[in-house]
This record gives C-alpha cells, structure tokens and sequence, in this order.
C-alpha cells in the first residue's frame, strides 16, 4: 500500500495553515453542470454565508454555469483563489489537484466518494490523493465530504441544502459523517445554538477530525468543541489534544460511534470482559478530559451550555425554581440520574422565599411556584419564577441554579414591552446571580429568530429542553470534576513508568505458568504472597511445615489457566502431613482433567487472614494498547462488575482516582466494621502491576491478579494469570 510521510502531512493541516483554509475568500467551482444539486446547493450556501464574494466556475464543456463564465481548467485562471471546491469524479480528481497546484491554489475541498470506503482500489486512490497533497503543498479536506461553515466569516462552502444564513457563536463542530454534520447543524441552528466553525471532514485522507480539533483549540472565537467521531486513529493525539484544550478551557464533547455489543471483546480472564471496547473508550475520553454523550442532541446541548456559559459551577449542588409542579418532579428524577443533589434550602433562604408564597405552599427544592404566581401582582415586568429565583440564588448551600422558563414568544408581539422588559430582568438577575443560572425550556422546541435575539441582547442561553438541560448540566459537573483533577497532574505518556524484565520468561505465545507470572510480578516491585514449588509430597510437606501454619496448594502448568475449574486448587491443607496427601490429590485431579498437561509442579504458600480483594488487570485494546482495569476481585467480580478502566501509563494519584471510583469503594475504607486499607500502599501495588504488564512488551495479552488482598497495610497478590500472543511487532 501506498504510504504518506505523517510530518509532511501534518505540516499541510496544521492550524495556521487552517485559519487560511477556513478563512477562503475565494473560491473556484470545478466541474459543476447546471443540473447537480450538489452545485446549487453550494451556490445557495455561498451566498447565505455571504462572506466569499468572489466565486468562480470552472468546466471543460459549459462556457457559462449559473450565468457565469466558465474557463476550462483551472490553469487558465488570470489569477490564484483561496480554494478550489472540486465536484468531479474520483476518476478526474488528481488531475484537478495537479491542475490547483499550477495555478497556485493552496486548498481543496474534493466532494467525491469512490475512495476508501469502497474497498482495496478506493483506498489505494485515497492514498495517492493523500501523496498528491503532499507533494503539491495542498491543505485538502474530503474526499466523501459536504464542505464546511465558518459562521464568523461567513465563509460557508456546504453542498447540502440550508435555508437560512448561519448563525455565529461560540461552539466549534467536526463530524466524520457528513450526514450526521448536516443533521447536527441543523438542530444547532434551530435551537439557538451558534458556531464558529461546523466541519465535516470526510475520509480524512488529508484534514482529519484532530486537525481541525487543534485548529478549533487555538480558535479565539471558539470556547468549546462538539467533535463526532466514527473512529479513534490517532489516540495518543487524542490525549495531547485534550491536555491542551484543558489548559486553554475549552471543553470537548464528544460523540462516539458503536457502543453495540458486537463490539465488545472477549478475552481469557475476567479482566476483558471488562474491558470491552466502548468501555475503554469511555475511560481514555475521561483520560483525556473530554465529556461523551450519548446522542447528538447531547453532543448539540451540552457543548452549548459550556460554549454560552461564562460560569461554570463549582459543584453538583443544584437549586430549582419553575413555575410546573410537575415539571419539578421530573427534573428531580432527571438529577437523580445524571449525579446532580438537591440540597434543602437553607432556613434563611427558606424563610425569604415563604414570605413571597401562600401559606399552603411547600418551600422545597425543586421550588414550584405556580402558587405565588396567582397569589399577587408584581409590581414589575416578571413571571414568579423570576422573582423567586433571584431570592433562591442567593443561597449558600448551592452551586448552581437551574430554571425552566415558560415559552417565549415566536414572533414579536403587538406590545413587546412586557416580555422585553422581562427578559431583561432575568439578564440581570443571572449576572448578579453568585452562582451560575442555567435555564431551559420545558420540551424541544426550535428557537426563533425573535426568540433567539431576545436571548442574545440579554446574553442568555436557553438549553433545549428540561430532559436534555439537566443531562447537559450532569455532564457539565463531571467536566469540571475532570478538570480539576488533571490538572493536579498526570503522568506523562512519553515516559512510562520503568518496566523491569521479566528474570524467567514465559512462552512467547500462550499461557504462562503461575511461577513464572509470579517472577514477572517480583521484578516489578508487586508484593506477592511467599510460595515455593514443589514437585513431590515430601517437598509439599516440608514446605508446609516451613510455613508454620494453613496454606494454600496450586497446580502449575501453562496448559492450565483456571485451576479450581479441574479442581487444581486447595485451600486451608492444615499441616505437613495434610500438604503430602494434598500434593498427590491435586496431581491425580489435573491427570483426570487434563491428561496431556504439561506440570510444572504445585506452589505452596501460607494462607492469609481474611482481607478486601481487589480483581488488577491489564489487557490490550486494538487502539488504545495496555489499559488497566481495577476492580473488587475474587466472588464479587463475577457478581458487581464493579470496574474502573485507565489507559496506561498511570501514577499512583491516578489510582486513587479509580479506587474512588468504584461503587464498592466503602469497603476499602473500614465499611461494616472492617479495617480500612492503606489507599497508598494499594495504589502503589497497583502502579507495580501495570510496570510489570508493560515490562512484557508488544506480546502482552492478559496480565490478572485476581485477588489482590489489602488488609489495612499489607497488600499482597495471591494468584496471577499472563497470558501472552505472537504479535507482529513482538
């Protein structure tokens, strides 16, 4: 296959070379006949977006497109465009791009398919399209795209039908599906929802999602990103991107395709089924500080409410004032959900809000105020959750205020003075507010443009709707969460954490024996529980008598992963004379089971006193490599599937994180009368487990300590399962 030199690609779409790419003045049309809709579309566009007021045609076969002359190619233009919008086969497309480069064009938007999603041959042209950019110096965006639009500059080559010019905000967009860009910019718009940039980027043979990402990050007028992604390709990028939006404050939202269950992956132990997928896309988007959502209206909403909102709270504390008793019922169950709390107000915000209500009424958060609304006239141009939110505010017990607001008018009325004015008090209640205030209206209606201009001369945002506001606003906390902790510091993914070799290697493809998973896990600085391996009962009884007490016995072999399942296992053998009739017992089992097995021996090692056991566990996912996963181990992984993922490298900080994370986190804290574990001492173990899978190198598959007990200050490994395959790169 056809290769492109990733450092030359990426000096042809780097952000600087983008603000001229989004920036065209410019533009040739080449191949558009009087009859495409693709090329009517992109004129209607054009003209809507109305910042690109030199537009040029370019056909072999019309003398005039539209009512324009048409020169032949673009070699016969009296002068340079900022771009070339390329309508024409696959088959003609590397002439066209040989052609932009003599004429000393710089940028391409290539709108054909035929290219890498068709099979080998597509993606063998897509290659030398990518090779031709190269070569020519072209910053080209597609194949198998629909354009773009710069709302700011009003530079909209889009080959889809829209009816309205665009509307500018603070929101930047890139999708790797054109349909989905359409759809999502069309909801945007109609929901008050304005951007900078909304890109659909194709099949990224040139420009990709992450390009236009860094661009978006480095944009001024953009203060949050909304990114639909098909695919991961580049995952380290992904981490430094994130680190870097982080570090500006732009949040990234992000909807990835295929949570299906066909895409999950099954592996040996417990630990890939835990590790599916989807599930390690979600730890590495948290990784990398980005919010996923779960549908487009989502992605659409929350990169909304962080692109308007000039504050953002600094905690789940939410407090509610609406004028629906149930539609205060609705969003409690809403915060429930999404992780939001519902503090009771405070009792002097309790007692100024009662002496504005009847006395039947409830002082509650939620805060209905349906009965104050017919309780008295007010003496200026508001609503009662208008009044009543901006006493409500002022409470010290929250970190927000959330309000679904009655409808605004579509049109301008007759008499606009009273919602005017109206919508000009809540503009200045929300800035005055001490806490960020977060409104709504109560379903998904589409903003009009009256409505829309009411919102903006007040500097308001209304989220679409109560359902999607309150996830929004769940997913808001959890970012600023995120933020907050990495910015304490994570480890850096260029230099991971020293791995040391492995004094006894196993088998380059397949299971290892416990010993040697064992030595692996002793020279990476993991505790593990004392053993010896025996190969007769003397030797099982001599080490038992070492030992001084119980102790557990184990057949070792690389033919067997699961040794209770052939009964390979015994635990609490009482002495030296019960460990010499336990040797053979264990030995006639495995021969039973597993006749053709390859025994190593039996380990021998004392039993412990009963503790909380933690399932740690690395595997290998196909894009994000290693990641370790954390869990409550031995009966209970079966039973919770309690499990907090990272992608490795971590640091001990980070694993704290994830023990804080897991829903059985209690018990590691002295729950029900047991003794609390030492959090550092267990985080260190854990960062050693990962050293110790990452010192395996590209042939890890499975690495499992599965349990790994605490009790209070001592942590140990009691079992431990590699298994390993013949990778190319191994």
């Amino acid at each position: 296959m056809l290769t492109v030199d990733y450092a030359a690609r990426r000096s042809i779409v780097e952000p600087a070379r983008l603000r001229r790419f989004f920036g065209a003045r410019s533009i040739a049309v080449v191949g558009a006949s009087p009859s495409s809709s693709w090329a009517r579309n992109l004129l209607n566009s054009l003209e809507l977006g109305g910042g690109v007021k030199d537009v040029r045609f370019v056909h072999p076969k019309y003398d005039e497109v539209f009512g324009k002359p048409t020169v032949p190619t673009l070699r016969d233009l009296t002068e340079p465009v900022d771009m070339a919008y390329i309508m024409v086969g696959s088959n003609r497309v590397d002439g066209i791009l040989a052609d932009a480069a003599a004429a000393r064009i710089k940028n391409a938007v290539v709108l054909a398919s035929g290219y890498g999603e068709t099979g080998a041959d597509g993606r063998d042209r897509q290659h030398r399209l990518a090779r031709s950019a190269v070569e020519f110096d072209l910053t080209v965006m597609g194949p198998n795209t629909i354009g773009f639009i710069n709302a700011v500059d009003g530079v909209a080559p889009w080959a889809v039908a829209t009816e309205t010019a665009p509307v500018a905000g603070p929101v930047g967009a890139v999708f790797e599906s054109g349909s989905m860009a359409r759809a999502t910019y069309q909801f945007a718009q109609a929901h008050g929802v304005g951007s900078t940039l909304w890109a659909s980027v194709g099949n990224s043979a040139v420009l990709t999602s992450l390009d236009v990402l860094d661009y978006l990050i480095e944009d001024d007028n953009t203060r949050a990103v909304a990114l639909f992604l098909e695919t991961v390709r580049e995952p380290d990028r992904l981490f430094a991107l994130g680190r870097k939006a982080l570090e500006a404050g732009k949040p990234i939202v992000v909807y990835k395709a295929g949570r299906s269950e066909e895409g999950m992956r099954s592996a040996m132990a417990h630990t890939g089924a835990m590790a599916t997928d989807d599930a390690v896309v979600d730890a590495a988007f948290r990784q990398a500080g980005m919010v996923r959502v779960e549908s487009i209206e989502e992605l659409v909403a929350t990169a909304g409410v962080f692109g308007y909102s000039p504050r953002l709270p600094r905690g789940r504390r939410m407090g509610v004032v609406t004028s629906s008793g149930g539609g205060c019922n609705i969003i409690a169950d809403l915060a429930a959900v999404n992780g939001l709390a519902l503090p009771a107000w405070q009792q002097d915000t309790s007692a100024r809000l009662a002496a504005h209500l009847p006395e039947f009424a409830s002082v509650l958060n939620p805060l209905d105020t349906t009965g104050f609304g017919h309780a008295r006239a007010r003496p200026r141009p508001t609503k009662a959750e208008d009044d009543l939110m901006e006493i409500a505010v002022e409470d010290a017990g929250i970190d927000f205020m959330f309000s679904m607001m009655t409808p605004l008018p579509d049109e301008r009325p007759a008499d606009p003075a009273f919602i005017e004015s109206r919508m000009g008090i809540i503009g200045e209640i929300v800035t005055a507010a001490p806490v960020p205030v977060f409104l709504s209206s109560n379903t998904c209606l589409d903003v009009s443009p009256y409505a829309r201009s009411l919102l903006a001369q007040n500097d308001l945002f209304l989220l679409p709707g109560v359902d999607l506001a309150v996830t929004a606003l769940g997913h808001v906390a959890r970012w600023v969460e995120q933020r907050d902790a990495l910015a304490a510091g994570t480890p850096d993914a260029a230099d991971p954490p020293a791995a040391a070799s492995a004094p006894a290697a196993g088998p380059a493809a397949g299971t290892w024996a416990e010993d040697e998973g064992r030595a692996l896990l002793t020279a990476a600085g993991v505790p593990v529980v004392p053993a010896r391996l025996v190969t007769s009962a003397a030797e099982a009884a001599a080490a038992a008598a070492e030992f001084g007490g119980p102790v557990a016995m184990k057949i070792c072999s690389r033919a067997i992963a699961h040794k209770s399942d052939i009964g390979g296992v015994l635990l609490g053998v009482a002495d030296a004379d019960a460990a010499e009739t336990a040797y053979g017992t264990i030995l006639a089992r495995v021969a039973r089971e597993v006749p053709a097995a390859d025994v190593r021996g039996v380990l021998v090692s004392p039993m412990r006193e009963p503790g909380q056991e933690l399932l740690v566990g690395v595997t290998v996912d196909a894009t994000f490599g290693p990641v370790l996963a954390v869990g409550l181990g031995g009966v209970w992984v079966e039973v919770m599937k309690d499990t907090s993922l990272r992608v490795l490298p971590v640091d001990a900080r980070e694993v704290r994180r994830m023990l804080a994370e897991l829903k059985g986190a209690a018990l590691l804290h002295g729950a029900r009368g047991g003794r609390a574990a030492d959090l550092d001492a267990l985080s260190e173990a854990v960062v050693a487990i990962s050293r110790a899978a990452l010192s395996v190198g590209p042939g890890l598959d499975t690495l499992e300590v599965n349990p790994l007990r605490v009790n209070g200050d001592r942590v140990e490994a009691l079992d431990v399962l590699v298994t390993t395959t013949a990778r190319e790169d191994s």
